[in-house]
């Protein structure tokens, strides 16, 4: 079977909005694994909410080149930073994959996704596109109900930005979606001040050094 992917959709762009800061930019386009990117900030977890078979829906057809309803394996998970839900993601494959050349997912446990697509020379990925989601994308409910997120509790039609792209491992695409909650970006901003705070406090020690001396 050909796949012919769209994986940039209608609302999906591989530029983010010009108007999002500094910090939404980088993280939304950042390659390599997103554990290892949020490792170097603390201790990462992986929290399984759901793996399942499920229909595609119609932004999953566009992406990955399926027929409208075809079998799909899908897993929902959400990410921890020291305990705290930072981010949560769904990845999904055509059915007939998850019991093939993606069949290794199933077995994932609580191991990150990334296990399987970094250590392995034969799996490609397509570019990082970005948008933003509303209450009725299923990320959204799982911010909700699963993560808990407070804000988005708060303020239910909150919109969350998320991140996607296709890996292809022997022609079989997997199609990983990423939202980062609002506490991800709190907590971001709060390390940001501090650091910002570290180096201001070292340049006037610095400056009061060479004033003494």
């Amino acid at each position: 079977m050909t796949f012919r992917f769209d994986v940039s959709g209608r609302r999906w762009q591989a530029v983010p909005a010009p108007a999002l800061p500094r910090r939404h930019k980088d993280w939304l386009t950042r390659g390599g694994a997103l554990t290892r990117h949020l490792g170097a900030l603390g201790r990462v977890s992986v929290r399984v909410v759901a793996e399942r078979v499920m229909p595609a829906d119609a932004d999953q057809c566009r992406a990955i080149g399926v027929a409208p309803r075809t079998p799909m394996w899908a897993r929902d998970v959400i990410l921890l930073l020291d305990g705290e839900p930072v981010v949560v993601a769904h990845s999904v494959t055509p059915l007939t994959h998850s019991r093939s050349i993606w069949q290794a997912m199933r077995r994932l446990r609580t191991r990150p996704l990334a296990d399987l697509l970094y250590h392995d020379p034969s799996v490609t990925r397509s570019v990082l596109v970005s948008s933003p989601l509303g209450p009725r994308h299923r990320l959204h409910g799982r911010a909700r109900h699963d993560a808990r997120d407070p804000l988005v509790g708060a303020n239910p039609r909150a919109r969350l930005w998320a991140r996607r792209s296709v890996f292809l491992r022997h022609g079989a695409p997997l199609l990983v979606t990423e939202a980062f909650l609002p506490r991800f970006w709190r907590r971001l901003q709060a390390t940001e001040a501090a650091q910002t705070g570290q180096a201001a406090r070292a340049r006037l020690c610095a400056s009061g050094s060479k004033a003494h001396a």
